[in-house]
């Protein structure tokens, strides 16, 4: 009847398994975006740009929905302008549903703030206590299940 507990040995693992897999998924996100104040962007930087009222109509019009920002790739940076490589929409690659790509050009003018994609340590510190909090409670509630006594499947007898 030991099969039984180490079937259970075996569920603790594949789950603090599962745990740590979902904790470096959401370590993966841990980004924020930083004002880029009195430099450029540089080609392959993730930024997002908050674009002037003229051109949100403008992009709003092209797109059929509200935007006030683009973030994507910078591709390129000419002296007046600045090339981004955006996705629209959810991208699931490889099907008929993926994603559209565009490569937009933005003037210096219709730019209000361009913000660079960085990766930050107090959001990663604070996800990643979160993540061990919650490994540390589940592995508390399941080893601290019931008497083996109690165990239906434990055949030594109880004095």
């Amino acid at each position: 009847m030991h099969a039984q507990r180490d079937g259970r040995g075996v569920g603790r693992l594949l789950g603090l398994g599962v745990a740590a897999a979902l904790g470096l998924f959401i370590l993966a996100a841990c980004y924020s975006y930083a004002p880029m104040v009195g430099e450029d962007p540089a080609p392959s930087d993730e930024v997002r740009v908050r674009l002037s009222q003229a051109e949100a109509v403008r992009m709003s019009e092209r797109t059929g929905r509200t935007i006030r920002s683009v973030e994507g790739s910078v591709l390129r940076v000419p002296a007046d302008s600045l090339v981004l490589d955006v996705g629209w929409g959810a991208v699931y690659a490889g099907t008929v549903f993926e994603g559209r790509r565009d490569t937009l050009s933005f003037h210096r003018r219709d730019l209000l703030e361009v913000d660079r994609k960085e990766f930050s340590r107090r959001r990663t510190a604070l996800v990643g206590a979160g993540v061990v909090a919650l490994v540390v409670a589940a592995w508390a509630g399941i080893s601290g299940g019931g008497d083996i006594a109690d165990d239906p499947g434990n055949d030594d007898p109880v004095f």
